[in-house]
C-alpha cells in the first residue's frame, strides 16, 4: 500500500471514530493494518478537507493543497518536519563507504567522540534497540518483556546526573511510553518507515504492532508464530515484513493481509534458527544469518537466493548482518569474535576486526556491530565485554572506546540521520550516546 493510500485510509478511520462509527472503523483498521485511534484522539480532518474542497469549487480563493488536511501532500496537521524514507534514500550528501572510489589519505586522522547523554533502565537485561527512520525516536526491548519508547531530542538535551536509577522520572521525560504486551523477552524491534507503527518480536512467538503516537500501551494487532521470533525488519515500502524464527525458513509477511511467503526452493533455506534479517536501504535485496554458520543474500523481488557465504566466521555462527548503502558491502559479526566487511559481488573480505571478546562466556561472545549513519565508523563490542569500540571503516583504526556499562553489551543501534547511538547491556540499561562536539573541535585544533 502506497503512503498516499495509507494517509487516505487513516483519514477515513479517524473520521469514522470521530463520528461514532467505532465498529466500522475497527473493521477497516484491521483490514488495512492502520492504527485505529481511541474516541478522544480521533481527528476531524477528512470533514475539514471535504469542506475546504467544496469551498474551493464554489469560488473560494484559498488553495486546497495549501491548507491543512491535504491527502496527496504533506499535511499541516501532521508532523511538518517528519522525514520520509525517500528523504533518507535521496540524501546525496551521504554516499556511504565505497573502497573503489574513496580517497584514503595515509596518516589522515578522523575525529570522533561519543558522550553518554541519557540512561534508561529496565527491570532486566536490555537486549535490543532500534531508531525510527527519521531518527526522532528510539525503542529499547528487554528481558523483562517491556518496550520503552524514547524521544531522541529530549535525550540529547538531557543532563545525565550521577543518580542512574531515577533518570526516567526526570521532568523532561525522555521516556514517552512503555509498552507491555509480550509474555517473554524481546528479541528485536523495528519502526514502520512511514506510519507511526512500532513492531516487536519476542520469544513468546508473537510479532506485535503498536501505534506509538497513541496513548494506548497495548498492541493493536499481532502475528502468532509457532516458534520464538528472533528477528524482524520492515521493507522500506512498509508493505512487507521479514521475520526470522527458531525455524530455518524465513517468513515474509504482507502487513496488510498477514499472508505469508517463503522461498520456494527447499535447498535454498537455512538449516538452523535465524539470528538476524536486514533489508538493503532500497529493499531490493536482504541478508540473513543463521545458527547453521552461514550468511545468505536474497533477491527481495522474487525471494530467490543470490549467494551464500558458507563459512564466514570460521565455523562459528554469525550473529548480525547489515548491508551498506550502495549495496556493495555486507557487515557481519560472529561468535568467532570477528567483525568483517565483505564485498558482496566477490565474497572477499575487505576489512576485518578482531574484537578480542572472550569465547568462554556465551553472553560475552554474542557480539553486535553496526555502521554509523555515514558508514565512516563501525561500532562493535570491545574485548572488555562491558564496553564498545568505534573503528574507522576504511582504515580499521580504533578511534574510541565507549565505557559505562558494567555488564556485557548485548545490542548496538545507530541513528540513520546523525551520529547517535543506543547501546543495550545485561546491566539492564540502555545508554544513549551523541557526539561530543566540544571534544571534536578541540581535537581538530590540535592537528
Amino acid at each position: 500500500m502506497k503512503e498516499e493510500q495509507r494517509e487516505l485510509y487513516s483519514l477515513i478511520i479517524n473520521q469514522l471514530v470521530y463520528d461514532g462509527f467505532i465498529n466500522e472503523a475497527t473493521k477497516l483498521s484491521e483490514s488495512t493494518m492502520i492504527p485505529c485511534p481511541i474516541k478522544g484522539e480521533a481527528s476531524n480532518r477528512l470533514h475539514s478537507f471535504v469542506h475546504s474542497t467544496s469551498s474551493a469549487n464554489s469560488g473560494n480563493s484559498s488553495s486546497v493543497g495549501g491548507g491543512g488536511g491535504s491527502v496527496g501532500g504533506k499535511s499541516t496537521d501532521a508532523d511538518d518536519d517528519s522525514m520520509l524514507v525517500e528523504d533518507i534514500l535521496g540524501n546525496d550528501k551521504i554516499k556511504g563507504v565505497d573502497f573503489d572510489n574513496d580517497n584514503i589519505v595515509p596518516g589522515q586522522k578522523m575525529n570522533v567522540s561519543f558522550l553518554t547523554k541519557f540512561i534508561t533502565t529496565h527491570k532486566n537485561a536490555c537486549r535490543c534497540a532500534k531508531f525510527s527512520w527519521d531518527g526522532k525516536f528510539v525503542a529499547t526491548g528487554s528481558s523483562d518483556t517491556s518496550i520503552k519508547l524514547l524521544d531522541v531530542n529530549k535525550m540529547r538535551n538531557y543532563n545525565q546526573t550521577k543518580n542512574e536509577t531515577s533518570e526516567d522520572f526526570a521532568p523532561s521525560r525522555p521516556v514517552i511510553r512503555t509498552f507491555y504486551d509480550h509474555t517473554q523477552p524481546i528479541n528485536d524491534l523495528d519502526f514502520h518507515p512511514s506510519a507511526s507503527i512500532l513492531s516487536s518480536a519476542s520469544k513468546d512467538g508473537t510479532i506485535r504492532f503498536y501505534d506509538y503516537k497513541s496513548s494506548v500501551k497495548r498492541s493493536f494487532k499481532f502475528i502468532q508464530d509457532s516458534h520464538s521470533v528472533r528477528s524482524i525488519n520492515f521493507h522500506p515500502c512498509g508493505d512487507m515484513l521479514l521475520a526470522g524464527t527458531d525455524h530455518p525458513m524465513i517468513r515474509l509477511y504482507n502487513v496488510n493481509t498477514f499472508q505469508t511467503y517463503t522461498a520456494r526452493k527447499i535447498n535454498e533455506h537455512h538449516h538452523g534458527p535465524i539470528n538476524q534479517l536486514r533489508f538493503s536501504l532500497d529493499g531490493s535485496i536482504f541478508a540473513s544469518c543463521s545458527k547453521d554458520a552461514t550468511i545468505k543474500i536474497w533477491d527481495s523481488n522474487n525471494f530467490s537466493l543470490i549467494t551464500t557465504l558458507s563459512n564466514p566466521h570460521s565455523g562459528e555462527e554469525p550473529t548480525h548482518v547489515q548491508i551498506s548503502r550502495n549495496q556493495k558491502y555486507l557487515l557481519s559479526c560472529g561468535r568467532d569474535s570477528y567483525v568483517k566487511l565483505w564485498e558482496i559481488s566477490s565474497g572477499r573480505v575487505v576489512q576485518s576486526f578482531n574484537t578480542g571478546v572472550s569465547k568462554t562466556n556465551p553472553h560475552k561472545n554474542r557480539i553486535a556491530a553496526t555502521f554509523n549513519y555515514t558508514e565512516d565508523f563501525i561500532i562493535t563490542n570491545d574485548e572488555q565485554a562491558s564496553s564498545c569500540v568505534v573503528y574507522n571503516t576504511r582504515t580499521g583504526e580504533q578511534l574510541q572506546v565507549l565505557s559505562g556499562h558494567n555488564q556485557p553489551v548485548r545490542g548496538i543501534a545507530a541513528s540513520p540521520v546523525e551520529n547517535a547511538l543506543m547501546t543495550c547491556s545485561l546491566d539492564h540499561r540502555g545508554r544513549f550516546w551523541t557526539e561530543d562536539t566540544a571534544t571534536i573541535n578541540q581535537q581538530q585544533q590540535t592537528l
